[in-house]
């Protein structure tokens, strides 16, 4: 898309990568390198915000592309209309992984890594603290039994979320996931070693992504992808693959805001005798009820009161 400013034209592209200063920006027609006007550096300083895959800019160009030394320049970052973000690691810092994602797949495998509902968990609250759409993945189904798996997935179907069982191996569910990903902006997020790689390549047969088996000695996924990048669809869209993290600080979440970001809490919020209440130990708590009437999975509750006492220490690990 053009846009004209000044005496030169303006294009309007897709942030699809961004590495040390770098970045390639996509416009449906092109793919170009570019570098951030000096101006908007500064302010990106300022203002602690990063310019990530999926931002939509405007570039001009310096060169008439495709000439190998031709690039553009980023002359504006475009208002972003959602964002993924968890504290960067071992700090306070927000880390926005990906801007304007419309569907967030978690991937976790059964084994091989094994399967981490406290890792799940928060993934999907960050997910629902930012009022983004979920779907579970289940990775490497072909190395756990038919009741096992639905053990893992059963008290996330119970909380509405769609769960998807896969296999990067034998095939299995990858063209139902392909159909949920055509023609949206989607991430794949989860730990090393849960196969995002694997069943992108699924999907999209020739994308040059890295791929590495399991340490054997931790039985812990091995980071392969280094950094998030956006890849365009065959049927429309594009889905980053995002680096494999093994824990995750929730950016910005408050205390009284966290029973919210379990779906079936909902309906027994604002029912407790004390307004402020934590769901963790006050006398008549109706989601502590319903905890104990089993209204929902133990499981969450428990990951819960987790999650809380980690808010409550700052949040900077898993």
């Amino acid at each position: 898309m053009l846009r004209e400013r000044g005496e030169t034209e303006l294009i309007e592209g897709r942030v699809l990568r961004a590495t040390r200063g770098r970045f390639l920006v996509g416009d449906g027609e092109q793919v170009i390198p570019c570098h951030l006007r000096g101006r908007i550096k500064k302010a990106r300083q300022r203002r602690v915000r990063s310019v990530v895959p999926g931002d939509l800019v405007l570039v001009r160009l310096t060169g008439a592309l495709p000439h190998p030394e031709s690039e553009g320049v980023i002359e504006e970052v475009l208002p972003r209309s959602s964002q993924l973000s968890r504290t960067s690691p071992g700090g306070r810092r927000e880390q926005v992984l990906m801007a304007n994602p419309e569907r967030i797949f978690v991937v976790m495998a059964t084994r091989e890594p094994a399967f981490n509902s406290r890792l799940l968990d928060r993934f999907l609250v960050a997910i629902e603290d930012q009022s983004l759409e979920a779907v579970v993945c289940l990775n490497k189904c072909d190395l756990a039994t038919p009741a096992e798996r639905v053990a893992m997935v059963s008290p996330y179907r119970a909380a509405g979320y769609p769960a998807l069982m896969l296999s990067a191996l034998t095939g299995e569910g990858v063209p139902r996931l392909a159909d949920a990903m055509a023609g949206r902006l989607s991430l794949f997020l989860g730990p090393s070693g849960s196969g995002k790689s694997s069943l992108l390549q699924r999907i999209q047969p020739g994308l040059e992504i890295a791929t590495r088996a399991v340490s054997g000695a931790t039985g812990k996924g091995r980071h392969t992808t280094s950094y998030t990048e956006l890849h365009p669809l065959d049927r429309g869209g594009y889905v980053a693959d995002s680096p494999g993290v093994r824990e995750f600080g929730l950016w910005g979440l408050a205390e009284r805001d966290l029973a919210g970001c379990f779906p079936e809490f909902r309906p027994h919020l604002g029912r407790c005798h004390f307004p402020d209440c934590t769901h963790s130990h006050e006398p008549d708590c109706a989601l502590r009820r319903a905890a104990e009437e089993r209204a929902f999975d133990p499981r969450r509750y428990e990951s819960y009161l987790r999650i809380l006492e980690s808010l409550r220490e700052g949040d900077l690990a898993l």
